[in-house]
């Protein structure tokens, strides 16, 4: 399946969801002095999540044009030595404006992900937020993956890599991924593989959930 083809089938299965199709916002805002590049499908929603504006929709999807070179979200470093980042991306997001929650959500990403781009059930796996810094566990978005798949393929991991955050203050919230797993033949430079928790090349993180 090419990239475009990608495209059209996300925005597709979101449109028929009801949500409404955003088109990228620039690649260079110039409504925003926080930011030099988008670099999330989010910016263009940010004063929505911070209830400083309204849409007339509840429900939308976009693919945004992202550059990740500088600040928080910083990949350039990455260029190379990983074969998952680049200097230049579209983030394909789907976005709920105080609509649906986690229990739509979630088998939203599964449904399309399985049966309609037809990835084997058996590559997945699954993280959810596990508790850290006085923040509670999701056992919610746990019990609702527990329906999906077996409990052996959902891990709980911290707030490095399953808690997301704008910036030191601001809208933040509980991430559950989707990770695809390559395979183990290839290689890792660890001395023992973390397996889901590893920056090697054996799992790639295709889903981000942010709650």
């Amino acid at each position: 399946m090419k990239s475009s083809q990608v495209r059209q089938s996300f925005l597709k299965f979101f449109e028929e969801q009801d949500h409404h199709v955003v088109p990228s916002s620039p690649l260079v805002p110039g409504d925003d002095p926080t930011l030099l590049f988008t670099n999330a499908g989010m910016n263009q929603f940010k004063d929505v999540f911070l209830g400083q504006e309204q849409r007339d929709y509840t429900r939308a999807a976009s693919s945004q044009k992202c550059m990740r070179v500088s600040g928080k979200h910083n990949d350039l470093g990455n260029v190379g030595p990983s074969l998952r980042h680049h200097t230049f991306f579209e983030m394909l997001g789907n976005f709920s404006f105080g609509d649906y929650f986690k229990a739509e959500a979630i088998p939203l990403a599964w449904e399309l992900l399985t049966d309609i781009w037809n990835i084997p059930v058996e590559r997945l796996y699954v993280t959810v937020f596990g508790g850290e810094a006085n923040i509670p566990a999701d056992k919610e978005a746990r019990a609702i993956w527990r329906r999906l798949v077996p409990s052996d393929r959902i891990f709980e991991l911290g707030l490095a890599e399953n808690f997301w955050a704008m910036g030191d203050t601001g809208p933040c919230g509980r991430c559950s991924e989707i990770h695809y797993h390559r395979g183990d033949h290839l290689p890792c430079p660890e001395p023992r593989c973390r397996g889901i928790d590893c920056h090697c090349n054996r799992y790639v993180e295709i889903w981000n959930n942010v709650f």
